[in-house]
């Protein structure tokens, strides 16, 4: 039970990386069908998705590197 909240950490940190992939593979094909190659298109789902994988792979490296007090 100690180590639940940190394989839930990786659990879900993993899930938004590869979530976060197939997002920006399905915008990609998006963009292609748009015309000019979606020149004129704004990203600002880039502002919400990018925050939140690095502080999950922030968060999950740290968790597994440098946090030693549950060790004791």
């Amino acid at each position: 039970m100690k180590f639940t909240p940190r394989i839930l950490l990786y659990i879900i940190t993993i899930f938004v990386v590869i979530a976060s992939l197939v997002w920006e593979y399905y915008m990609q094909q998006w963009l292609s069908y748009q015309p000019d190659e979606g020149a004129e298109v704004l990203r600002t789902d880039l502002f919400v998705i990018w925050p939140v994988v690095i502080t999950l792979v922030s968060l999950s490296i740290f968790r597994l590197f440098f946090d030693k007090r549950d060790e004791e």
